[in-house]
């Protein structure tokens, strides 16, 4: 009980921290309501529960004998996020009218294999909680289930914290400064990534 309870604080705060998905789960959660971006908060859970399976059978293992692997990941994963970036500071990533939808389950699913906190996140949750004394794909399932449910919670405290934030931000000059706070929220976790 004590080692569930250790991964349950320790998943809550990992997935609830600000990162890139989070932001735009937030930037979703604002133009699209939150009944919108349930897709993407479920793809989230998806993507975290492939990731958690793949760095259970050895993704992570690969990453750490092969450091140009993670340095790959590293590059792409901040090229795409400084991307998304720049197009929230623009207005386009949250401007009501010039983004036609919010990512779907199998984009929200996706965004996790380039997210570079969700790996680090995973490798050390696998390395940590796996428990020893089950076989490695109960143990992995187990760890992925739990892990799934407690993402769709984090998730969802982002997302209806941006829809409850659209009530608030109605025109134009005050959603330019929840773009450019959110475009450096992304900046951040990309610096974080490199420190």
């Amino acid at each position: 009980m004590n080692e569930l309870a250790a991964f349950l604080g320790f998943a809550f705060v990992g997935t609830v921290s600000p990162g890139p998905n989070n932001t735009v789960l937030w930037a979703s959660g604002m133009t699209f309501g939150f009944r919108r971006t349930i897709a993407h908060v479920l793809g989230t859970a998806l993507g975290m529960g492939a990731l958690v399976l793949g760095v259970a059978a050895g993704i992570g293992a690969l990453l750490d004998a092969v450091p140009v692997a993670e340095l790959v990941l590293k590059l792409v994963g901040s090229a795409y996020l400084l991307w998304i970036a720049f197009h929230v500071a623009a207005g386009g990533g949250i401007g009501r009218t010039e983004v036609s939808h919010p990512l779907s389950l199998w984009q929200g699913a996706a965004f996790q294999w380039v997210n570079p906190k969700a790996w680090i996140f995973t490798i050390a949750a696998v390395g940590t909680f796996l428990p020893p004394a089950l076989p490695r794909p109960i143990a992995a399932l187990l760890l992925t289930g739990i892990l799934m449910v407690v993402v769709v919670g984090s998730s969802s405290i982002w997302a209806a914290g941006g829809a409850a934030l659209s009530r608030v931000v109605e025109d134009d000059r005050r959603r330019r400064v929840v773009s450019v706070a959110l475009a450096l929220l992304l900046l951040a976790s990309v610096a974080l990534i490199w420190v």
